[in-house]
Formats: C-alpha cells, sequence, structure tokens
C-alpha cells in the first residue's frame, strides 16, 4: 500500500508557516507482512479530545472492531515540556498492552530507536513484535478499513474502489483547510502564515457546505472516510477551534453561517456508533491551557454547544461507566 503523507503532500507555503514534517513511523498490516493481520493483536493508543484520534477512534466504531483491535485513552496530562531533551509526551495512566509504559515515549521507542520528536496521537501498535506500527492518523484509517475483514462484524468498505478519487480529492480540501488549517492558524509564526492559513480554512468551509447542500454525505448519498476524516474536526469548530485557534476577526461560527454542514454534524452524531466516541466536554479540557480551571473549560463547551449535544453531566456519567482516565487533573507528571 502507497500513499503519500498529506503532512508533505500539502504542505503550507508561506514563511514561517506551521510544519508538521513527514510522519517518522509507518508500517502497514498486511497478509504476509511483519505486521500480520489478527484479532486481539493491535493497539490503539489514543485521546478523546484530539481530533486526529477522533478519526479512528469513529471508523473502529463504525467498523465494529472493539473486539478485534483494543484502544485505551492517555487523558489530558503531558510529561515534561515539549521541545525539551526531558519531554516524555503523553502520560499513559494504564498500560493494557502489559509493557509497563506509562509515556508515549515509551511506547514509540520499544524495540525502536526514535527519540522524543513528534510523539503524536493516535499510535497503532504491534502487541507481539512489541513496536508501533503507525502514527499516521490517514495510513491507520485505511488499514482499520480494510485489514481485519475477517473479524469485523460490519461488512461495509468506507473506501470502496469506485470513490477512492473522490474521497482523496475532498482530503485534499478538507486536509489542508481545515483538519490542519485551523492549525496553520493558530501556530502560524507570521502574520502571511496566518492569512494563508485563514483563507484556506474559509475556502474549505465555503466548500463543504456548498457540497452538504447537494448530497447527505461529503461523497454523495454514502458514508464514506471523507466523512470520516471531516467530522471530528468540524465538530470542534464553533467550541473550540474558532474561539481559541482564530484572531479577530474571526468569521463567522458553521450554527451561523453553515446550516448543511450542522445538519450533517448532527445527522452523523446520531449515529450510534459515532455519538459513542464524541465527548466535546473533554476536548475542551484537551485544548484550553492547564492553568484554566475545569469548570471554567466545561463552561465553554455549555455555551457554545449545539442544542443535540449532550450536558456535561451526561457526558461525566458516561466517563465514569466506561472507566476512562481521570480527564481533570491536567497539570504535568513524573514518569
Amino acid at each position: 500500500m502507497d500513499r503519500e503523507d498529506d503532512e508533505t503532500k500539502y504542505a503550507p507555503k508561506a514563511p514561517e508557516a506551521f510544519l508538521r514534517g513527514p510522519n517518522q513511523l509507518q508500517h502497514w498490516i498486511q497478509v504476509g507482512g511483519a505486521h500480520a493481520p489478527a484479532k486481539g493483536r493491535y493497539h490503539l493508543f489514543i485521546n478523546y479530545g484530539c481530533g486526529w484520534s477522533h478519526q479512528v477512534m469513529l471508523l473502529r466504531a463504525l467498523k465494529g472492531l472493539e473486539d478485534v483491535v483494543s484502544m485505551s485513552h492517555l487523558g489530558v496530562k503531558r510529561i515534561g515540556r515539549m521541545r525539551t531533551p526531558e519531554y516524555r509526551g503523553w502520560f499513559v495512566p494504564e498500560d493494557p498492552t502489559g509493557n509497563g509504559f506509562c509515556s508515549a515515549f515509551g511506547i514509540y521507542n520499544s524495540n525502536h530507536e526514535y527519540g522524543s520528536s513528534q510523539l503524536t496521537i493516535p499510535i497503532l501498535f504491534d502487541r507481539e513484535l512489541k513496536k508501533v506500527v503507525s502514527n499516521d492518523p490517514a495510513q491507520i484509517l485505511l488499514m482499520l478499513n480494510s485489514a481485519f475483514e475477517e473479524w469485523a462484524p460490519t461488512a461495509v468498505d468506507f473506501y470502496p474502489t469506485g470513490l477512492q478519487g473522490e474521497i482523496e480529492d475532498m482530503n485534499g480540501v478538507v486536509f489542508p483547510g481545515i483538519n490542519d488549517g485551523v492549525y496553520r492558524c493558530w501556530l502560524g509564526g507570521s502574520d502571511e502564515a496566518y492569512q494563508e492559513g485563514f483563507a484556506g480554512l474559509q475556502a474549505a468551509l465555503s466548500f463543504v457546505e456548498s457540497r452538504l447542500q447537494k448530497s447527505s454525505f461529503l461523497c454523495g448519498e454514502e458514508l464514506t472516510l471523507a466523512d470520516v476524516r471531516a467530522f471530528p474536526h468540524l465538530f470542534r469548530f464553533d467550541v473550540i477551534y474558532h474561539k481559541m485557534m482564530l484572531r479577530e476577526p474571526r468569521g463567522p461560527l458553521l450554527m451561523d453561517n453553515c446550516p448543511a454542514t450542522v445538519r450533517w454534524l448532527q445527522r452523523l452524531f446520531e449515529i450510534p456508533a459515532i455519538q459513542q466516541t464524541c465527548d466535546l466536554e473533554v476536548a475542551t479540557r484537551f485544548y484550553f491551557p492547564a492553568s484554566m480551571p475545569d469548570e471554567e473549560c466545561d463552561d465553554i463547551y455549555a455555551k457554545a454547544k449545539y442544542s443535540w449535544m449532550p450536558l456535561g453531566a451526561e457526558l461525566e456519567t458516561k466517563r465514569r461507566a466506561e472507566e476512562l482516565p481521570e480527564a481533570s487533573a491536567r497539570k504535568d507528571v513524573d514518569c
């Protein structure tokens, strides 16, 4: 399987633009390869708050792979400070793989000399070889879609051959304009970089709105990877990205300017498999500074959420039922 990194293919051009750089780890789960498909062999380390992790959570749920590929949540704590030798990335409150990992650094450096750069999530981990398979959400999605068909109770192909070109064309708008676009606005180091990111974001939002005025999903009347890739970041836009990542004038909220997109968000949210992966209250705690009290983060969610989104109390009940890591302690921890 060969697919160019989105991070390379759609890199921004402006001076001091935010650059993710190419993904440094990419292997494939495939028959006859080092990482063979198998039930129970692979584990996902993710975070409810992270939009990139949410893509992976969505497809795992839609394919019904909960008993095939295990998954654990890393909470919202980091160990050390980014871009320092002591940085160890996300804290692992509990390691279900049995390797005693307490940080993303430990996962990445298991059976591999990786270092401390790009300790990102999601992480697809091979329990048998005790090493990371991939940290690229786009590639992980492709593997989840096709590598475990023998055990998947839901025989739905979200990347059908006849639509792959259209799905990738849509990704050519959504990835640089929305998924990465909000980060280009937030982390761009110059006015030119911000303006490039902001213009791309507004153009992408307009394109998506226009498409959804004509069809139920981004590539017609069928739910595909195009929707899976776009939903998590658009789901976070009004509550988090608009407030946190954009400068004045920020442009309109989706709820004020993109009615077809909001209807699409609600339509997808009402799919039980998707709804179970959504916790936008935790996402506010994930994105906003650790110095901001949880109560203030929760208030942001309560005031900005759509009417069809759950109340905070309902989400807290859900988190306790799923025994998720404590989301309220957001300070750095030792490992």
